[in-house]
């Protein structure tokens, strides 16, 4: 789009840097002696088409980058697997659609945190690539940077996958920065009101997260955490809408510890660009002020998998699968596998045992 329009721009000599509509439009002398010749209707309106048009573009490239982004949170780099390289692993190919399918889960609108996405399928998946001696561990740390897997890479492995989470982490976090020099967030709530994007800003705090968490697992697979210690970033809170705040408190709950331990340290994106300093021991001291466990907590160290989550057929995970025996079909769909509810037990033939 930009190409096309720096194309037909040439006619009036139109800049891509320079689109205000008030203060960058040619007068009648420069039109002139720029030898244009269409009347001032005219010019203004190309010149108004083309402003419009680099503006879509630019919105476009943002969303683009976002899906990107958000795709990188719930998925990590899975996306640079090509075909042949996934169907040379079964195995791993298997817990890396899993696991990605779980991690893509939607959230739910509750009080609950998020379900672990490493569930009973995934550790069996899992287990399997531990019995050969042949897995593609790197395709798997692509999805799951997990220091069981992580440990199974080679130093130059290992060292690709720190430099492409240390990139993205900045990605984000420059991102972030625009965002909230746009936005009026409380730091010391993160409640926000109408008018805040703050689909955007979870979206990209989600992102922000996930390379971190990334990069800081690839530093303690290397042996070098150290590395961070003078200049640590922490994490980065999502925000809450005000009616789901006051679920909270009505229900006796309050903020999360962590949005303590959020607003009491320097922005990451400035302790990234060297704006601020936050050291290690600064977050592990903000974090004792408030109760919270540094390294469990994620603020300090890799965030450990919580306890191996039970498995449950949800909608997202059955979806395009394909039955060959319309019976077993038939019992699958009446024991509810397909509708994401509670599974019914007894079922046999599209049959309840009991009829």
């Amino acid at each position: 789009m930009l190409e096309f329009a720096s194309f037909v721009g040439a006619e009036i000599n139109w800049d891509l840097d320079r689109t205000d509509f008030l203060t960058d439009r040619l007068n009648r002398e420069a039109r002139a002696a720029a030898g244009i010749e269409l009347s001032k209707r005219q010019y203004n309106r190309r010149f108004r088409m083309l402003r419009r048009l680099s503006a879509k573009a630019s919105r476009l490239e943002r969303v683009r980058e976002l899906r990107r982004l958000t795709l990188i949170a719930s998925a990590g780099f899975v996306g640079a697997i090509d075909r042949d390289r996934f169907r040379a692993d079964a195995d791993a190919a298997c817990f890396v659609a899993y696991y990605t399918a779980r991690r893509k889960l939607r959230r739910e609108f509750s009080l609950t945190g998020r379900e672990n996405p490493f569930d009973q399928v995934a550790e069996a998946l899992l287990a399997r690539c531990r019995a050969r001696g042949d897995t593609d561990w790197a395709m798997i740390a692509l999805a799951c940077p997990a220091w069981e897997v992580l440990r199974h890479l080679r130093p130059d492995q290992l060292g690709e996958l720190l430099g492409r989470w240390s990139a993205v982490t900045r990605s984000v976090a420059g991102l972030l920065a625009g965002l909230w020099r746009s936005s009026e967030i409380d730091k010391a709530t993160m409640v926000v009101r109408t008018g805040v994007d703050s689909s955007s800003w979870n979206a990209l705090a989600g992102a922000y997260n996930a390379a971190r968490n990334g990069w800081i697992a690839c530093l303690h697979a290397a042996g070098v955490p150290d590395l961070l210690d003078h200049a640590w970033p922490g994490k980065v809170m999502r925000v809450m809408a005000a009616d789901l705040a006051f679920w909270h408190h009505e229900a006796g709950g309050g903020l999360h510890p962590d949005t303590s331990v959020w607003s009491r340290l320097p922005l990451p994106w400035e302790v990234l660009d060297g704006t601020a300093v936050c050291t290690r021991a600064d977050v592990e001291a903000a974090c004792r002020e408030h109760g919270v466990d540094p390294e469990r907590a994620g603020w300090t160290a890799p965030r450990a998998h919580a306890a191996i989550a039970r498995f449950r057929p949800t909608p997202e995970l059955v979806h395009g699968v394909s039955v060959s025996d319309p019976v077993w079909a038939m019992a699958l769909r009446h024991a509810r596998v397909f509708s994401g509810k509670p599974v019914r037990t007894g079922v046999f033939g599209g049959q309840d045992a009991a009829g």
